[in-house]
C-alpha cells in the first residue's frame, strides 16, 4: 500500500457545471494514489459543505476532509457546531473546518452582512466553547445575539478551525486564533512569503509558536497530462475568472501592475466573455487563447504547469517559501496521478510532519 502523502490535497467537484456525483470516484482515487486530504469549497449550487463532507466520510477510511471554506453567517452557530462534531465523529478525527470572508457585494445582494474580523473572532469563540460543552446564555456579540446556545455533548478533541485568507489582516487573524490557513490560488512567490510572514506575526502576537499554524499553499495545477484545452482552462481561464470576480484583491496581494488589468478589462474581449458568466466555464478555446496572449507570463507563472516533474518543482518551492502543505487545485485526483508519482520520486524533506487531518501536525 502506498504511503499517504499528508502534505498534498485536492479540491473536490471543481468542474463546471458542478456534478456532485463525481465526489465518490474522486475520493476513492485520491486514497488509491495516496493523497492526504480533500478540500471542499462550498458554493450555493450542488456543493453544500455538510453534504459533501458526509459523502467523503462514507466512502473513505484515511483521507482528511476540510470545509475550505464555508461562511460563518450562513448557518446558525448550533447548526455549524453540530455539523463539525458529527463530521469529527464520522471520520474519527479526520475533519477540519475553515471559514472565509467571501465577497461583500454578494452578501449584500442576498441580504446578509459583510463579514468582519470581529464577527469571525466572536464566532470562533462561540464554536470552540460549544464544542467544549458550554451552554451560552444571552450571548451578544459581533457575530449576533442568541437567547441560548448549547451543544449536547462536549468534545474531548474538537475539529481544528482555520481560515481561507487573502489579505494580511485576515492572515494575521488566522495565525492568532486559527489552527490552519489556506492561501489563495495564483499567489506569486513574494505574495506567498508575505502571507506566511503575516500568519506567523499573528501567531506570535497571540503568544503561540509561529510555526504551530499549518499553512496550505493553493496551486492551480495543470500538467501536460491534461488536454491542451484543459490546461488552458485550468490555468489562464481560472486566473481570468478570479480577476473577473475580485481583481483588486488579488492584484494588490501579488503586487501586480493594476494598469495591465485595466487595459484587459477595457477590451471588448473581456466585456463579452464576462457577460457570458464565469470565463473558465463559458469561454471558447479561441477566447481563452486570446486571454493567454494578454495576461503577463509573470501572472500565469503563479501556477504548477508543464510536465509532472515541472509541477513537482513548483510544489516543492512552496515548502521553501514556508508552507507546510500544498493543495493541487483545479484537477481531479485521476488527473493528478502522474504528478503524484513524480512527487514520490523526488519528495522533499518536510520541516514538520503533518497529519491527514488538514488542520493538524503529527
Amino acid at each position: 500500500m502506498l504511503e499517504q502523502l499528508n502534505e498534498l490535497a485536492y479540491y473536490c467537484v471543481t468542474r463546471h457545471p458542478a456534478d456532485a456525483r463525481v465526489l465518490f470516484p474522486e475520493a476513492r482515487t485520491a486514497e488509491e494514489i495516496g493523497l492526504g486530504s480533500c478540500m471542499i469549497g462550498e458554493r450555493m449550487t450542488v456543493k453544500d459543505s455538510a453534504v459533501l463532507s458526509g459523502g467523503i466520510a462514507g466512502c473513505t477510511t484515511d483521507l482528511g476532509v476540510a470545509a475550505a471554506a464555508t461562511n460563518h453567517h450562513t448557518r446558525h452557530p448550533m447548526v455549524t457546531a453540530t455539523m463539525g462534531s458529527t463530521m469529527h465523529a464520522l471520520t474519527e478525527g479526520r475533519y477540519a473546518m475553515a471559514f472565509g470572508r467571501g465577497m461583500a457585494a454578494n452578501w449584500k445582494a442576498i441580504g446578509l452582512p459583510a463579514v468582519t474580523e470581529a464577527q469571525l473572532r466572536d464566532f470562533v469563540d462561540i464554536l470552540r466553547r460549544l464544542w467544549a460543552g458550554e451552554t451560552l446564555i444571552d450571548r451578544k456579540g459581533p457575530a449576533g445575539s442568541w437567547p441560548v446556545l448549547y451543544h449536547q455533548n462536549g468534545l474531548a478533541d474538537a475539529p481544528p478551525i482555520g481560515f481561507v485568507a487573502v489579505g494580511p489582516k485576515t492572515l494575521e487573524l488566522a495565525g492568532e486564533i486559527g489552527d490552519f490557513v489556506i492561501l489563495h490560488t495564483f499567489f506569486s512567490e513574494e505574495a506567498t512569503a508575505n502571507s506566511v510572514a503575516a500568519v506567523r506575526r499573528g501567531a506570535e502576537r497571540a503568544g503561540k509558536d509561529p510555526d504551530s499554524v499549518r499553512i496550505w499553499s493553493c496551486l492551480a495545477t495543470a500538467s501536460d497530462a491534461l488536454s491542451d484545452e484543459d490546461q488552458l482552462r485550468r490555468r489562464t481561464g481560472r486566473l481570468v475568472t478570479y480577476l473577473q470576480a475580485y481583481a483588486d484583491v488579488l492584484i494588490n496581494a501579488n503586487g501586480w501592475d493594476p494598469q495591465v488589468w485595466e487595459r484587459i478589462r477595457a477590451t471588448q474581449l473581456f466585456q463579452d466573455a464576462a457577460a457570458a458568466g464565469p470565463i473558465d466555464a463559458s469561454a471558447s478555446v479561441e477566447v481563452l487563447e486570446q486571454f493567454d496572449a494578454l495576461i503577463p507570463d509573470e501572472w500565469l507563472s503563479a501556477a504548477a504547469y508543464g510536465t509532472p516533474e515541472q509541477c513537482v518543482q513548483k510544489i516543492s518551492r512552496e515548502f521553501d517559501l514556508g508552507c507546510h502543505s500544498v493543495i493541487m487545485h483545479g484537477a481531479s485526483p485521476h488527473e493528478l496521478a502522474s504528478v503524484v508519482e513524480a512527487y514520490r520520486a523526488n519528495r522533499p524533506v518536510l520541516r514538520r510532519k503533518v497529519a491527514a487531518n488538514p488542520g493538524k501536525f503529527l
